[in-house]
């Protein structure tokens, strides 16, 4: 069975969106290492999230790449990025003591509150996505 054009839209953004995240935390580890560190969690939380963040994001890229899993990554890229924008949230309605370091690329750049409205939208496809595949 052919998946709807909707889903195949949805899974290619996704996995635009991983690899993008995945490859960028990559290829500018130090920037990331650093940015980690000026984040609102502990330091242990940012040791971890160092290797595991861009381990996640590729891994979530073959899910969504295999059929069989598809599925699995839609609910997954959903999850990670309701996470996401729960704390960018939390930094635009100032729920931190002090504001975090942007994350790298493109969100740098954007400022917070952008980075907020794209991960919602981002969210919402992630959500189509999972309801497109369940129906």
């Amino acid at each position: 069975m052919t998946p709807h054009p909707f889903i195949i839209l949805i899974t290619g953004l996704l996995i635009l969106l991983w690899a993008y995240a995945a490859f960028s935390k990559i290829f500018n580890f130090h920037k990331f290492s650093y940015a980690l560190k000026t984040q609102v969690f502990p330091p242990w939380v940012g040791k971890i999230l160092l290797y595991l963040l861009p381990l996640v994001e590729t891994a979530f890229i073959v899910l969504l790449l295999v059929p069989g899993t598809r599925l699995l990554g839609m609910y997954a890229s959903l999850f990670l990025m309701v996470i996401f924008t729960l704390y960018v949230g939390g930094a635009v309605f100032q729920f931190y003591e002090r504001y975090p370091c942007a994350c790298g690329g493109l969100f740098a750049r954007m400022g917070w509150h952008k980075h907020f409205k794209v991960n919602i939208m981002l969210t919402i496809i992630a959500l189509a996505g999972v309801i497109l595949m369940e129906l």
